[in-house]
């Protein structure tokens, strides 16, 4: 049990010094601990981490899913067609001409 317990705290200390810390993670630590006491063994352990990590994950798509900023954001239809989107846009001539202001506008017309 104690090279069990040898194995973990090195584990730890290693997630601690690549800014990794899992030693705040109070389940996980849980399994940690049921893992020394030899009351689980490794794949177990991995299996229950595995399942708290997709419960967690499923919890966090349920509150997005569910959230005011979701529901008060819709999306809207936008024209993928440059047909459609260019309903709007001046034509050619309108275009060539749109730009004239002041002086340029006298020396076009003359």
């Amino acid at each position: 049990m104690q090279s069990r317990r040898s194995i973990a705290e090195r584990t730890i200390a290693r997630a601690r010094e690549r800014g990794m810390p899992i030693d705040d993670d109070l389940e996980y630590m849980a399994l940690v601990e049921l893992w020394i006491k030899g009351e689980i063994d490794i794949q177990d352990m991995r299996r229950r981490y595995n399942d708290l990590l997709a419960r967690r994950s499923a919890d966090r798509k349920a509150r997005r899913e569910n959230s005011s900023f979701n529901q008060s954001f819709r999306t809207v239809p936008v024209p993928h067609n440059a047909a459609d989107a260019s309903i709007d846009l001046p034509s050619l001539d309108e275009d060539k001409t749109a730009g004239v202001f002041g002086d340029a506008a006298d020396l076009a017309s003359r």
